[in-house]
């Protein structure tokens, strides 16, 4: 608990509240100090107390607690993205090396998993090289074994969707809904649900697989994406016309041009070049 304390004190003073303040009458500034410097525990309905005694939500305190701690998790490092962004194998290869050596040791499947997922971030700066149909298995039976997935397992299945066979993206498909049901109801979460769903369309749609980008895309129309979610519902737009232009509608093209065009407008850079691409695939052909 001495991380939580850690933050939890740096919450404090940003809101210039005193020990006392937090504390109410339900705990005392000399155990929530001690907390704070990592002496001593606080039971769960204390420490969620003296949140809402801050005006803090739990989930505000968890994102607190990963943005600050985010360094120590390779997962969500920025060293990991930055390799990815400039395509350094060895750092994939070191830090396959480190997880392998971690899971001889102890055994743990989350390390297991660790380095399947290593491999794919190879695979995505090195199309040369394959991922083992043994780490695909393994990523999708850790999915499968998940009753309630949550950020984890949605980053994993964003990350290796790219890699995953047709069949478990089918069968991922249904589960990704059964699965983020008590997630989903975090308003903020929503949105990387609807990331990643998109994020495997342009994958199916890029392999010409049209049945399986259809039942995505109705997944992703039942979620009914919020107006707020502007880069959402333009990628939606833009999924749908790609499928229609794959399908025999050429007159599609036009519509996929407009969504670059408001990609540019909005600044989505990134999202604008995704797109220009895979007009400039689609028209080459």
């Amino acid at each position: 608990m001495e991380k939580f304390g850690k933050i939890f004190k740096l919450i404090r003073e940003s809101k210039k509240l005193s020990l006392k303040e937090v504390a109410g009458d339900y705990v005392s500034p000399a155990q929530l100090s001690r907390f704070e410097n990592g002496k001593s525990n606080l039971s769960v309905d204390t420490f969620f107390y003296c949140l809402k005694r801050m005006n803090i939500s739990e989930g505000e305190f968890t994102t607190f607690y990963e943005v600050y701690y985010q360094s120590e998790d390779i997962g969500s490092s920025q060293e990991l993205y930055k390799a990815l962004e400039l395509h350094n194998i060895d750092f994939f290869k070191q830090q396959i090396a480190i997880f392998e050596n971690q899971y001889n040791n102890s055994g743990l499947a989350s390390d297991r998993l660790m380095v399947a997922m290593l491999r794919t971030f190879m695979q995505r700066c090195d199309n040369a090289y394959i991922v083992p149909e043994a780490d695909k298995a393994f990523i999708a039976d850790y999915l499968l074994s998940i009753d309630d997935w949550g950020l984890y397992e949605l980053w994993i299945f964003g990350n290796c969707a790219s890699i995953l066979p047709s069949k478990s993206l089918e069968i991922l498909r249904i589960e990704i809904v059964n699965r983020t049901q008590f997630y989903n109801n975090i308003v903020e979460n929503r949105q990387r649900v609807y990331r990643i769903l998109l994020n495997v369309v342009g994958h199916l749609l890029n392999r010409g697989e049209e049945r399986s980008s259809i039942k995505f895309i109705r997944i992703l129309d039942n979620m009914d994406i919020l107006e707020k979610d502007l880069i959402e519902r333009l990628q939606l737009k833009f999924s749908k016309a790609h499928l229609g232009y794959i399908q025999g509608k050429s007159e599609n093209i036009q519509i996929m041009k407009k969504c670059k065009n408001i990609a540019d407008f909005l600044n989505c850079y990134d999202l604008s070049k995704q797109i220009e691409t895979t007009i400039s695939q689609l028209t080459d052909m």
